[in-house]
Parts: C-alpha cells; structure tokens; sequence
C-alpha cells in the first residue's frame, strides 16, 4: 500500500514538475525502473528510506524528498494517513484529500526586501505656530497697511486641502525575526493647501504675498518635495499579508516645485510659480498603522512651511489618510 501511495505521489509531483519545467508542448517524458526525466529534470529514487534525488538544469530548483509515507515537493510536503477524513482548505494547499494530507511549509522571508511603487491619499492642514502677539508689538504700524496678510488669513478649506504622495522604491531591512524591520525610501510628497481668503503669492511683491479684494473659486498653494524616509517597523506575523502592522520614524525632503492655482470670474484661470518664502527643507515625524495592504498614514511637519528667515509666519504641515503598500 506504501508503495502504491509512493507511485502515486511521484506521478503527481512529476505533473507539477512537468508543469514548472517546461510550458511547450514538446516536453519529453521518460520512464525507467528507477528514473523519472521530464524535460530538463531527472528525478532518482534512492534506497530504502533515503531522499529522492532531483537534478534541475536552470537555476529556480524545485527540491523533491520522499521516504516511505512522505514526498515533499519544494515547499508542499505529502503525508501518508491511515486514519483520515477527507476535508478541503485553501485550495487543497493545507488539508487531507482521500487520506493524504498535504500541507504548504511557510515561504522563506528575504532579510532585504524591496517595494516598488505605494501610494497616500489623505487630508492636509497645518498648525498655525506665528507669534503674531509679538511681531504686533514690535512691528505696530504694519497689520495697519492696505493688503497685508496675517496668519488669519491663511485660514484652509478643510475638506479641499489634499495630500498624495508616490513612493517610487522602498526597502525593508530584517532586524529581528522579521517583525521587526528598518524600512526606508524616495518618493514625492505633495500638498494642496485651499485657501479660504482671496490671498495671492506672487514672487514679485516685496513680502510675496498680499490680500485681493475680489472673490476666487479656486485659490491653492500647491508644494512638492523629494522625500526620503526613514522609519523602525512592526509586524505581527510575517508570513500573513493581513497581519496587524504598525511603524514610525522621520521623514526629510526637498522642496521642488511649488506654485499657486486660481480660478475667478474677473481673471479667469491664472496659475504663478514660484518660492513665495516658503522653506527649501522640510523635516517630520510619520507614522503607520493597519492591517495588510491598506493603512492609515500620517505626518506632522517640525519645520515651518516657510522660511523663518523672511516671514514671521510658522505654519506646521500636518497629513492624515490612506495608505496603498506591500510593505
């Protein structure tokens, strides 16, 4: 009976070796009495309770082992039971089928992993940090002139000011057990910020920005920043992509591109580039959580979003939303 079931299980890992071995139809099969040859792939029975030998001509080798009550066929293993009901699991991939129980031996986890492309949609604001009691004190004629723009100013629609980020690579470093992991990345970071009040940035006024007196549709200050970040990673349970998740670390980037957007029925659609004061640097403290693919994601900026230097206002970029990743 161990014989039968031996013959058996060698006839269908040969099927699937066959399957991975050669896709064409001119496959070529021989049989001897100790010898199975699919294509490129010899399989050789030893004696008694040795293992199975398996030679493979590329480099993706498919290891075969077998003694009298189990064959194991790379990471699926076969064992023999006299005393089995026959119940299916995912596939068959784990269960019994006719008194056979098959099972699937966890996948071996790389200690360097890399990820191409993952994608944030959320919600952006900030936190207003200007010191406007002081800069009232020392500067006490200025809140006083025509157009001037205060922190109050600045106020943002909410439910319009977005932020999406696109994280080209990224790469995971096991540090223990494959929980725990050092992940870092580049990517781009991109803020929309809706302003609620008719404030214009234009690089040719003195402190560029000032106050418009008419009414915009549209009025966005749009910023973009390379972004490398840098985070310490936790994970449940490697082995199940939908196990808990959790991350946190610092981020540091560039500011590449920034521009601002309106739309009027007096001028139409304008849109003007330029720094605006805003800072060249941008540092924050991100973090993650979820489970699987899917995560809630999140930044608050330590930095200013413009440049201390040439403007008393301190606003702090804060995100919140979804995540897309592997990782």
């Amino acid at each position: 009976m161990k014989k039968t079931f031996l013959v058996t299980a060698i006839l269908f890992s040969t099927i699937g070796l066959m399957a991975q071995a050669d896709s064409s139809n001119n496959t070529i099969i021989t049989i001897t009495s100790d010898t199975i040859k699919v294509g490129s792939i010899s399989i050789i029975k030893g004696q008694g309770n040795k293992n199975m030998q398996v030679f493979k001509q590329n480099k993706n080798d498919t290891t075969v082992m077998f003694n009298t009550d189990t064959l194991q066929l790379g990471r699926y293993k076969i064992v023999k039971s006299e005393n089995s009901i026959t119940r299916f699991n995912n596939g068959w991939i784990n269960g019994e089928i006719g008194g056979v129980k098959i099972y699937k031996t966890p996948k071996k986890l790389s200690d360097i992993s890399t990820n191409w492309f993952a994608f944030d949609l959320g919600y952006a604001n900030y936190i207003d940090k200007s010191p406007i009691l002081m800069y009232a004190m020392l500067y006490p004629g200025m809140t006083m002139l025509p157009n001037y723009v205060t922190p109050y100013n600045l106020k943002l629609n909410n439910s319009k000011s977005s932020n999406f980020n696109v994280w080209i690579v990224q790469q995971k470093v096991n540090l223990y057990q494959h929980k725990l992991n050092v992940k870092y990345g580049i990517g781009f970071e991109m803020f929309n910020f809706r302003l609620e009040q008719p404030v214009s940035f234009r690089n040719d006024l003195p402190s560029k920005m000032e106050m418009e007196s008419i009414s915009f549709t549209k009025n966005k200050l749009f910023t973009k920043y390379l972004t490398i970040p840098f985070q310490f990673s936790y994970q449940s349970n490697p082995q199940n992509k939908r196990s808990f998740y959790m991350s946190a670390g610092m981020s540091a980037g560039y500011l590449i591109d920034s521009r601002n957007k309106q739309i009027s029925a007096q001028k139409g659609k304008q849109k003007y580039d330029g720094n605006f004061n805003l800072n060249n640097w941008r540092v924050a403290t991100i973090g993650e959580l979820g489970i699987g693919g899917i995560r809630l994601y999140g930044s608050y900026g330590l930095t200013n979003l413009f440049d201390k230097q040439a403007t008393y206002f301190d606003m702090r970029p804060i995100t919140i939303g979804l995540r897309f990743s592997k990782f």
